[in-house]
């Protein structure tokens, strides 16, 4: 039996993809004691391995996705949280005497303690890698982020330096801070959509999507009210301050549309806030997403990685509606591979119901768009999922 530590960081994104990984470890006889905030202790639980919480850090996930929209001001919480954390996971390592530690691709602290500990360690990165990658990134880009990042560099800085004084430079082993890298990383995505940069090396492994239901909270939906009209499915994730008035947006758009449409409105919203919803659509605040997406003929979403990896792994065409530059991101490079659309020059675009109907219509008659997004929900399948991101765990674990 090899003995796991598993440090995350508090955002379902992040947190949602290992789960099957950690289940199946415990399935093979391995112990797994995972670290986060206590709001996902259910989520842990149910895969068999031991919750433990955080000493004192209780951010809300719904608050880390918000930092996440300012990538300097994520990263500063991140670097203020290991100056709080790496103790605690230094207690914890010599406590529990692992013989390997795991953590997220953004968890700094997990990071440092392994290296500060000596212990072997695996990164779980769940986004894709933009470092490095050639045209990614527009001058208008360059511009907004560094309009983000300026006022909030000072004190990026004076974090960094207080880490390297209280436990040494070797904490910072790379020029870049994000994402962490480990002895070996597992990486939650395929080859081929992982765009070609010069950060990805012989020490990662792309395993595809991680993908089991049961590790999912179970949420009820009427798949008896589907019919035979095509299905076009709308998630936005967090809500955003405009988040609700696109969903208005795509109540005028459709309400004559001839197609069925499924809305997941998430917890932070009422159906009485959008007001009444037409007649070809189903308002819930939470659908089986896993479940519901291979009736899917398109999927409607602000792309988040998870979302949108999923629906590209049952092989449905996706319309992006980024509400930040992660987000941006993720939609070009769906654009690139013919699987999708994504709206806006910038996160949280002003989207017409004219743009939108005319969008959708484009998208779900044109088949190319769902060929290539089978394409790459076939290469996503051929990487091995969870399975194979367990194989190469133990293989890599200490004898």
């Amino acid at each position: 039996m090899t003995k796991f530590l598993f440090f995350n960081v508090p955002g379902y994104g992040h947190v949602n993809p290992t789960l099957p990984v950690v289940q199946e470890l415990v399935h093979r006889g391995h112990k797994v004691v995972y670290y986060n905030t206590a709001t996902f202790r259910p989520h842990v639980e149910r895969t068999g391995a031991e919750f433990r919480p955080y000493s004192d850090l209780d951010v809300l996930p719904k608050h880390m996705t918000q930092m996440a929209e300012n990538l300097v001001n994520i990263s500063n919480f991140l670097l203020s949280e290991s100056v709080r954390q790496v103790p605690f996971v230094l207690e914890q390592i010599e406590r529990e005497q692992p013989d390997l530690v795991l953590y997220d691709s953004i968890c700094l602290w997990g990071h440092q303690g392994a290296i500060l500990a000596n212990v072997p360690s695996i990164a779980s990165h769940t986004t894709i890698i933009f470092e490095g990658v050639p045209g990614m990134l527009k001058a208008r880009d360059y511009v907004y982020a560094i309009t983000q990042a300026v006022p909030h560099l000072p004190k990026l800085l004076r974090i960094k330096r207080k880490l390297i004084q209280s436990f040494g430079p070797q904490i910072f082993p790379n020029k870049d801070i994000f994402p962490v890298v480990g002895d070996l990383n597992i990486q939650y995505t395929s080859r081929l959509f992982q765009p070609e940069t010069e950060f990805i090396n012989g020490r990662f492994r792309h395993t595809g999507p991680s993908i089991q239901p049961n590790t999912r909270t179970p949420h009820t939906f009427p798949f008896d009210q589907l019919n035979d009209d095509p299905v076009v499915y709308i998630s936005m994730g967090t809500i955003h301050q405009q988040t609700a008035q696109f969903y208005r947006t795509c109540y005028q758009a459709f309400a004559d549309f001839p197609a069925q449409f499924v809305l997941a409105l998430g917890q932070q919203l009422n159906p009485t806030d959008l007001g009444a919803a037409p007649a070809n659509f189903i308002v819930q605040p939470y659908v089986p997403q896993l479940e519901l997406l291979p009736k899917v003929d398109l999927f409607i979403t602000h792309g988040g990685i998870n979302s949108v990896q999923e629906g590209l792994y049952f092989g449905v065409p996706l319309l992006v509606v980024p509400q930040q530059m992660e987000q941006m991101l993720n939609g070009r490079l769906v654009a690139k591979h013919g699987a999708g659309v994504v709206l806006g020059k910038r996160p949280l675009p002003s989207v017409t119901p004219d743009l939108l109907k005319e969008t959708v219509t484009n998208l779900l008659s044109d088949k190319t768009f769902a060929m290539a997004a089978h394409q790459i929900g076939d290469s996503f399948m051929d990487s091995g999922g969870y399975m194979k991101a367990v194989d190469e765990i133990i293989a890599f674990a200490p004898k």
